[in-house]
């Protein structure tokens, strides 16, 4: 049997720099828990980033020529497409202001900058390096509670032709974030050729309900039962695919050359 434990609780609003490492000993005393080794904590991209100050005042960003152009592709504020093109590695506008945007390799909305769940004028950015940011709070609980944890820090993202969002890791350290499965035999004996598994990103995506979008106000989940995937070290591996080698860019520029078959009518 397989028991999974996923342990919340409502934190204190947050809308400027704090210190994360206070609010995580606060959380612990909150649910009543303290971590153990295996645990997996699993934190807001947005928390962190704010605690970090990664936060800006709209009205003090001030755009380019470039950020100009580029909100005029679709109607966008310039002072997002601004921050955007400041984050970002590359920029494809899309519509209703949205611009698509690489951020360390993930493809996101914006760039992952956010007008929710911080003060009204503000927009709060990603962590500038999630990844350290995550190593440092496992650090942290290691050297504080002598436990072995791993880390996942996660946002929120959109499926092509889905609606709604599910979760994704933007950062983590101290567990598996990617499970090659090929190799291995599936029910009836034949081997896998490509199936890799997303540890990290099942992990932000098991959160979600808990964590929510709005006003939930829980921002950190202690995630009990998945210790196979915990390690007490950070492996450096890249989990996002070049343009070239992603299914969905493959398909949709064979749709967008017109190269598809629709259904036919019986």
């Amino acid at each position: 049997m397989i028991k999974v434990e996923l342990i919340s609780s409502k934190m204190k609003r947050e809308s400027r720099k704090f210190n994360i490492y206070n609010r995580l000993e606060s959380f612990f005393k909150k649910i009543k828990v303290l971590p153990k080794d295996g645990d997996i904590i699993i934190v807001s991209g947005k928390y962190v980033a704010i605690s970090e100050g990664r936060y800006y005042k709209l009205e003090n960003v001030v755009p380019t020529e470039e950020a100009y152009e580029l909100a005029k592709t679709n109607g966008g504020d310039p002072r997002i497409a601004e921050l955007v093109l400041r984050e970002s590695e590359v920029v494809i506008p899309s519509f209703a202001g949205i611009f698509m945007a690489s951020i360390n390799g993930i493809l996101q909305p914006n760039a992952g900058i956010d007008k929710s769940n911080i003060k009204e004028g503000y927009v709060v950015l990603y962590p500038e390096n999630p990844n350290v940011s995550a190593r440092k709070l496992r650090l942290f609980v290691l050297y504080r509670y002598d436990v072995k944890v791993g880390v996942v820090i996660t946002d929120s993202r959109i499926f092509p032709t889905r609606k709604g969002t599910t979760g994704i890791a933007i950062g983590y350290s101290g567990i598996l974030p990617i499970v090659d499965e090929r190799g291995s035999e599936d029910l009836f004996g034949k081997k896998l050729k490509v199936t890799k598994r997303a540890i990290a990103d099942q992990i932000a995506t098991m959160a979600q309900p808990i964590m929510g979008e709005s006003n939930e106000s829980r921002p950190l989940v202690l995630l009990r039962g998945l210790s196979k995937y915990v390690i007490n070290k950070d492996i450096d591996v890249d989990v996002s695919v070049n343009y070239e080698e992603d299914i969905y860019f493959a398909a949709i520029k064979n749709y967008l050359e017109g190269k598809f078959y629709p259904k036919r009518k019986a």
